[in-house]
């Protein structure tokens, strides 16, 4: 069975739908570098700024992963100030390995740029050792600034993609 995955701001979610997510989990080691879902979908409940904002994929309406777009002063201060940083993407255990990685990645580009269209970058960091997202990432062609970065947890990557008007569509082809 083939999912179709769809993409809604965590504030449109209905009682039920928020309960639903708040169960779903990630590995133990996942959850210390991404935050549970818990947390992000918290981080973006509580801003009333608008600068955070926590997104939701669904499969037939049910919630199976979560994202949080920021954009300044939320965003880390590496962050330019013309980008947005994508922050606890995750997908849960159990729909993990499913080849959703591109889908729900592709749809929370979009949601960015529909949300902010004067964003000109997408930017995240990403554990040094995650070999799977550092893929699906690149396979964007999101581009590495180089070199390794202690970050909060351990090693990380910076990557970057221009989302600007003339971008987008290649980013997201």
């Amino acid at each position: 069975m083939k999912a179709s995955i769809d993409i809604i701001n965590c504030k449109d979610l209905s009682a039920a739908q928020l309960e639903n997510l708040r169960r779903l989990s990630v590995s133990k080691d996942q959850a210390e570098f991404g935050g549970t879902f818990g947390e992000t979908l918290d981080a973006g409940l509580s801003d009333r700024s608008g600068v955070v904002q926590a997104y939701c994929f669904l499969n037939e309406d049910a919630p199976i992963g979560i994202v949080a777009l920021k954009r300044a002063p939320a965003t880390a201060d590496w962050v330019p100030q013309n980008a947005v940083s994508l922050h606890g993407f995750k997908i849960d255990v159990g729909w993990q390995g499913k080849g959703l990685g591109k889908t729900t990645f592709r749809l929370a580009v979009g949601a960015a740029v529909q949300k902010w269209p004067d964003a000109q970058q997408l930017v995240l960091a990403v554990d040094a050792d995650n070999s799977t997202a550092l893929a699906v990432y690149r396979s964007f062609g999101m581009t590495d600034s180089g070199p390794v970065y202690s970050g909060r947890i351990g090693k990380e990557h910076r990557l970057s993609m221009p989302i600007g008007p003339s971008d987008i569509h290649q980013a997201l082809a």
